[in-house]
């Protein structure tokens, strides 16, 4: 039932003299008064079902375990990756090691520590120049890739796993 308001409205002039300027048209209303209470007055709100919170509640659940499972898609996919991807790089690695020298250069600390202690200097420059730095920061970045993921997958694995709770 709505409240039926009376408006004239006026056309008032532009200009009153040379220095006063009027709207073009100005409302007049009778009736605002009487009836500016009633469009101030509102019903109560309707009230929300008694398992709202219950349902919201689940729904948000539903959601963290849809993010968890595809969140252990993606880290499950980095850590098959990453696992393959460490098996050539320690393989690279070992190759180089062997081809370097370095294993020689290493097996002096064992076997003539005398002469190592004596000429230390040019002995740490000798195991530097022959570590292959390419492909010990390729195994250590695959390694690295490979943790990473490993605790991810972890952790994701843990909370889909978890019993709900109420």
């Amino acid at each position: 039932m709505g409240v039926l308001l009376k408006i004239r409205a006026k056309i008032a002039p532009l200009s009153k003299g040379c220095t006063k300027t009027h709207p073009l048209l100005v409302l007049d209303n009778d009736n605002m008064n009487k009836d500016c209470g009633k469009f101030f007055t509102h019903p109560a709100p309707p009230e929300p079902p008694d398992d709202l919170f219950d349902k919201i509640a689940r729904r948000i659940r539903e959601e963290e375990r849809l993010t968890f499972k595809r969140r252990l898609t993606i880290f499950s996919i980095a850590l098959a990756l990453s696992a393959a991807a460490f098996i050539p790089a320690f393989r690279a690695v070992e190759t180089e090691l062997a081809e370097s020298g370095f294993v020689e250069f290493s097996s002096l600390l064992f076997s003539d520590s005398g002469a190592v202690l004596a000429y230390w200097q040019s002995f740490v420059f000798a195991l530097l120049e022959s570590l292959p730095a390419t492909g010990l920061i390729a195994l250590l970045a695959a390694v690295f890739a490979l943790l990473q993921s490993l605790k991810f997958f972890s952790r994701d694995v843990k909370f889909i796993f978890k019993p709900a709770t109420n």
